[in-house]
């Protein structure tokens, strides 16, 4: 008899195992295939070390404007998807080390609930107490382009032969834009086609258009507002007839439009929605007395560490602690430059009807960009008429470790002045925060107030 098994052993899943074990508890994690999950499998982790060759190219590319002239390089692409895999490797064993020291049971088999909320593993009814659904997500196929051959996903892209030298990619969410980011480095003449006017739902117009520029000048060539109609699929090549009357050719097609909850083994007994997310209450509970589910299975945002998070304070939950759910949940894109963002953006606010007020402060005005020359980016902050910060969105280098230090200013109810008064290292991009939150109280010294 386990007091807790969790089906999935993600980020979600895994961290909540190892937590309920600190708390004494007896665990069974249950997973059919590694532990890490897509993130640290198929995902963040293999992605993250693809960006880092792709980044390296970048400096090689620019090294001129630094006074180092490097004549030629190559690339090997087996080498890089070793390394991807290496990266992998290593965290992968690490996350198996710690469940097996800290006493959790991996149990290799396919989890199921039955009606009576009794866990199910490969036809053997498994006791516990308590259990957990944290099965994840699954990229969104569109119809007239099922995944196969030269129709990718975020997965199959790291196993293909060799660089496409022409790469499509239907989709600028955090995935298709960093999978173009990464290709486009690599050599492959990339083509992004997405159906809203912007990259990224949600995005503060000022800081999409900084990206846009970006992407642009690394030869990416970018369709908004326009629709994918219909495919011909060949044996060398994919062609897309597009809404706006074009039609666009690519040696593969990488499709990005989204996930949905791998929620099909209980949806005959636990209630979902119409994307296949599990509905759960504040508590994190199914309809099924006891069984819970957290992570992406249960829906937006689609993010490891907003799984792990809630691991975590449901576990605690259960053990009876005073814990609180995760609230202020930040984001980072992997483009160059990176994008973190935190809260609302500016148009959202003014949809809310709220009277906000904001700072910016633009990149080519700190010195650490400008010494690492980038300084295509701004920071963005917005809050209320009383200077509470309600949305942080960055462009720049290092985006994503700085959002941080936003989303932590707004989990304990933080102002402007907060961050404005903070004492911050020169030269570090980080002093972009502090000018845009002194800018939004009417006081930035290395801009303009306006």
């Amino acid at each position: 008899m386990y007091d807790l098994a969790i089906i999935g052993g993600g980020p979600g899943g895994y961290t909540a195992a190892l937590r309920a074990s600190q708390l004494g508890m007896k665990v069974a994690l249950i997973e059919k295939r590694r532990v890490g999950g897509v993130c640290l499998n198929e995902g963040c982790i293999p992605t993250k070390a693809l960006f880092s060759s792709a980044h390296l190219i970048y400096n090689i590319k620019k090294g001129e404007r630094f006074g180092i002239k490097i004549k030629s390089h190559e690339i090997d692409w087996p080498r890089v998807k070793q390394f991807i895999m290496e990266s992998v490797e290593k965290l992968v064993g690490g996350v198996e080390y710690l469940l097996k020291k800290s006493g959790v049971e991996v149990i290799k088999g396919i989890g199921n609930i039955d009606r009576e909320g009794n866990l199910i593993v490969d036809g053997i009814r498994i006791e516990a107490k308590w259990k957990i659904i944290a099965t994840g997500s699954k990229p969104i196929e569109l119809p007239f382009l099922p995944f196969g051959g030269r129709i990718l996903h975020s997965t199959d892209i790291f196993f293909v032969e060799k660089i496409p030298e022409s790469l499509l990619i239907i989709g600028s969410g955090a995935i298709g834009l960093e999978i173009a980011t990464a290709f486009s480095l690599l050599g492959s003449k990339v083509t992004l086609v997405e159906a809203m006017p912007t990259p990224m739902n949600g995005m503060d117009r000022d800081i999409a258009s900084y990206l846009l520029r970006a992407l642009k000048t690394m030869g990416i060539e970018i369709k908004n507002s326009t629709r994918v109609e219909n495919a011909e699929v060949g044996t060398s090549s994919v062609k897309l007839h597009l809404s706006n009357g074009e039609t666009i050719e690519g040696e593969y097609i990488l499709v990005s439009i989204g996930r949905k909850g791998n929620s099909e083994p209980f949806n005959k007994v636990i209630k979902t929605n119409g994307r296949g997310f599990i509905e759960i209450n504040d508590r994190r509970e199914t309809n099924l007395k006891n069984v819970f589910a957290i992570g992406d299975v249960v829906g937006p945002p689609l993010l490891a560490h907003k799984a792990s998070h809630e691991g975590i304070f449901l576990v605690e939950s259960l053990a009876g602690l005073d814990t609180k759910p995760p609230r202020i949940i930040p984001y980072a894109v992997f483009t160059i430059p990176e994008y973190g963002a935190v809260g609302i953006s500016e148009e959202e606010a003014k949809k809310q009807g709220i009277n906000l007020k904001k700072g910016k402060f633009p990149m080519m005005a700190n010195g650490r960009a400008l010494s690492l020359d980038e300084k295509n980016g701004m920071v963005k902050v917005i809050s209320d008429e009383r200077n509470k910060i309600l949305g942080v969105q960055i462009l720049g280098p290092n985006a994503s470790e700085m959002i941080s230090e936003a989303a932590l200013a707004m989990e304990k109810g933080g102002r402007a002045e907060d961050i404005a008064n903070t004492v911050h290292v020169h030269p570090t991009t980080s002093e972009s925060l502090m000018e845009a939150s002194m800018g939004l109280l009417g006081k930035a010294i290395h801009i303009l107030n306006r």
